[in-house]
């Protein structure tokens, strides 16, 4: 067994961002991301993994291929590899959502 608890755990990037929680062998990663207002995760894919995003809090626009959604709390989103997509915080609250990347084989 595991345990970790993400207020002790630091950002990639300075004061928010994302962070990964757990990570196995290139298999599988879990981790969080804390989006002030005005952040973003810039247009990104990954050539042999699919990410899964579940958002706790805020309500910032998810794109993925072109396609733009306004996210509600609670909604899910399935990115296969290779698909591009990004995440803009446009609002004045803090989004906070998990993911986890898949390798697809």
């Amino acid at each position: 067994m595991e345990k970790v608890n993400d207020k002790e755990i630091e950002f990639k990037n300075t004061v928010s961002g994302s962070k990964y929680l757990f990570t196995a062998d290139n298999k599988y990663a879990f981790g969080t991301a804390y989006l002030r207002p005005k952040d973003e995760i810039k247009e990104h894919s990954h050539e042999d993994e699919a990410e899964l995003f579940y958002f706790i809090t805020g309500t910032p626009i998810f794109v993925c291929e072109g396609q733009e959604f306004r996210v509600k709390q609670g909604d899910a989103f399935r990115v296969k590899a290779k698909e591009k997509h990004y995440i803009k915080n446009d609002t004045d609250a803090v989004v906070h959502l998990n993911f986890i990347k898949l390798k697809e084989v």
